[in-house]
């Protein structure tokens, strides 16, 4: 059941609604308790931006947690409801509430009425969902612009519900009047830009400058990918492949690649095989290769930079470790990262080379090496001693990454002596749960000192009953 206590400050109000972390049972609580204290002019305002997967989180934990009579009764009986109450009352669990709350905050001047009007478009209840359709039809009708811009946000992200399909196929129709077209395109949720430039696109409507545009300036990956693929078709179809060349300032590797590759000029593709994306290296290889050329030999004069190295491990040979084992005692932390990275994917699993890197000053590299070597037969003594309070936290988080890749009742006894560890007891306690999951088929037991370890272990670390139980049974203690 979800209660209110005090209202919450404006900082704690925002952070909950527009920080990221999708809680409905908290925003909801939060809602309730601005709406008791009746100051609802900053809540509505957040509540207005927030995420359509929040409203989503919104009408799942009112219905769950929440009986209007018992919570609201009062209030909405007597007249005296805000927007706020309106909100939680049209997701609450009983339907004649909703659609009563659904129609009231629909005739209120609240830009809150929108994502309620689409959470009811896809009621389970036919009944409701022809009431909040026919305002929605009315809405777009009178008023698209600002109709689309209420309802689209959380239309798109109810499309695969089973009665969300309507409202976004609904919204989708709106973008054929260019005045919601080009709103759509600024619109703050990435979906509703996607579902835009998809039009456009389709319609031929987003010409080579403005995909282009959109391609460089739009924060969403997928968006930015979307428009640079049909930037580079459309430069292709009309010949003018140069129009493209922009896209290869872009921030986004995605945006890069297409760029080289439908640009598809050696002298492109050579600049960008030291692009610090692998996705964009790719696909320069991809085009130098094509020419005939070997990208390895322009890696190879490019050493030690550490995109030319990454690019080497890529692309180069066996033989070429030894002209990357020096890259391990440079300077620079990425060169130094990478040359681990290359080596490992060139073949070279000798653990002496590795292990000397476990005690690297950069994180980085101490994570790099530990990948290196896993699969590796490292003695158990000197992984334990990895894990040793007085080591530095990347030591440590590879040492436990060592122990996780071995011997299952080595990863076991790690897990158990680190659950309480102030650095790693939150990897610990995770990495227990995935072992437990993998212990169904563990056919061995311990015996002599590890047993005695195991069965220590588990008395005396903080386990709740069932965890413990279920550990003993599986290893038979």
């Amino acid at each position: 059941m979800i209660t209110w206590s005090q209202p919450p400050s404006a900082d704690d109000f925002e952070s909950a609604v527009l920080g990221g972390t999708v809680d409905g049972d908290a925003v909801v609580a939060m809602i309730l308790s601005t709406a008791r204290a009746g100051d609802a002019a900053t809540a509505e305002s957040l509540l207005a931006k927030a995420d359509p997967r929040l409203w989503r989180a919104i009408d799942a934990a009112a219905r769950r947690g929440l009986a209007v009579d018992a919570m609201l009764g009062d209030r909405l009986l007597s007249g005296r409801v805000t927007a706020l109450d309106l909100v939680i009352a049209a997701c609450c669990r009983q339907g004649y509430v909703r659609e009563l709350a659904m129609v009231e905050l629909s005739s209120m001047d609240s830009r809150l009425a929108g994502p309620i009007l689409a959470l009811r478009a896809a009621d389970w209840v036919p009944e409701i969902r022809r009431r909040a359709k026919g305002i929605c039809v009315e809405r777009l009708a009178a008023d698209p612009v600002a109709a689309f811009a209420q309802l689209g946000p959380v239309a798109f992200a109810l499309e695969n519900r089973a009665e969300g399909d309507w409202l976004s196929s609904a919204v989708d129709s709106a973008l054929a009047d260019d005045r919601v077209f080009f709103a759509a395109m600024e619109n703050s949720s990435h979906r509703v830009r996607r579902a835009a430039y998809q039009k456009g696109i389709g319609d031929g409507r987003l010409d080579i400058a403005r995909l282009n545009d959109a391609a460089l300036s739009d924060p969403d990956q997928g968006n930015s990918r979307l428009c640079a693929e049909a930037a580079a078709r459309s430069a292709r179809l009309s010949g003018d492949v140069e129009a493209i060349r922009v896209l290869l300032n872009s921030r986004m590797a995605t945006v890069r690649a297409e760029a080289v590759y439908a640009l598809g000029e050696v002298d492109t593709a050579v600049d960008a095989l030291c692009d610090r994306s692998a996705a964009v290296r790719l696909v320069a290889q991809v085009v130098v290769r094509r020419a005939e050329r070997d990208p390895a030999e322009h890696y190879r004069r490019l050493l030690p930079n550490p995109w030319a190295v990454a690019g080497l491990g890529e692309t180069g040979t066996t033989a070429d470790v030894e002209i990357l084992l020096p890259c391990l005692e440079e300077p620079r932390v990425r060169t130094r990262a990478e040359a681990v990275r290359a080596l490992r994917r060139l073949g070279h699993t000798a653990a002496r080379t590795f292990v000397a890197l476990l005690d690297d000053p950069a994180p980085g590299v101490v994570k790099a090496a530990a990948v290196a070597l896993q699969g590796n037969e490292l003695d158990e003594e000197f992984r334990f001693g990895l894990i040793a309070p007085g080591r530095s936290r990347a030591v440590r988080l590879a040492g436990h990454r060592l122990l996780r890749s071995g011997d299952t009742l080595a990863r076991l006894v790690a897990d158990l002596r680190l659950l309480d560890d102030p650095e790693l007891g939150v990897a610990a306690r995770s990495d227990l749960s995935n072992c437990m999951r993998e212990m169904a088929t563990l056919y061995t037991t311990p015996t002599g000192a590890r047993a005695a370890e195991l069965r220590s272990l588990i008395s005396s670390t903080r386990l709740d009953t069932d965890t413990a139980r279920r550990l003993r049974f599986y290893l038979a203690l």
